[in-house]
């Protein structure tokens, strides 16, 4: 008896159903991990407890978690106010926190998740205390862009920044409406750095 082996030869259609098959699967994978990772970004709860590890902050009517990110050490949060600007979808205060190496500072700039549309028309900078240490805090009011992309509101924008340990810590106050700069007082007033570094 011989033992005899038919040798099977895959055509190239097979070729490219396997193929297709296994890059569908991979795009899944990849669109589910990307979902994911977006959702828990944008989780309102997960946000706002990333910016309360890094300042306590007050603002008035009460806060809402925005978007969250840790990367490598690197955190950023942004939290926003419950109160809109009449008419609008803008809510009327905005802050961003942000904990960074120095190393990865230029990829996550605060400042890249700051609204570009803001136009400063006047400016200060004044010595300030942010996270026990010397530094300033730049002042600006100005004009915002409303997300409509057509109307504008007065708007004041607060700045600072530490080197506290291995890290660069940064706060931007961003409010909108008549009272911007009294929002912005307000909220600076109460705001307090929370540092765990040796």
């Amino acid at each position: 008896m011989s033992n005899s082996s038919k040798v099977y030869s895959v055509t190239i259609w097979e070729t490219i159903g396997i193929t297709l098959g296994a890059l569908g699967l991979t795009l899944a994978g990849v669109s589910h991990l990307a979902m994911k990772y977006l959702n828990n970004n944008l989780d309102p709860n997960r946000s706002e407890t990333i910016a309360r590890s890094l300042v306590d902050y007050k603002i008035p009517g009460g806060s809402k978690g925005v978007y969250g990110i840790n990367v490598g050490s690197g955190q950023i949060a942004i939290v926003s106010g419950l109160q809109n600007l009449p008419n609008t979808d803008n809510a009327d205060v905005k802050i961003i926190v942000s904990k960074i190496p120095p190393t990865q500072a230029k990829e996550l700039d605060p400042n890249n998740f700051s609204d570009s549309q803001f136009e400063s028309q006047i400016q200060k900078t004044i010595d300030y205390q942010f996270c026990g240490r010397s530094s300033s805090l730049l002042i600006e009011q100005g004009q915002q862009t409303l997300s409509d992309g057509v109307h504008r509101s007065q708007a004041a924008r607060y700045t600072m920044r530490a080197e506290v340990g291995n890290y660069q810590r940064e706060v931007i106050i961003l409010t909108l409406g008549k009272d911007a700069s009294q929002k912005a007082e307000s909220i600076l007033k109460n705001l307090k750095c929370i540092v765990r570094e040796s």
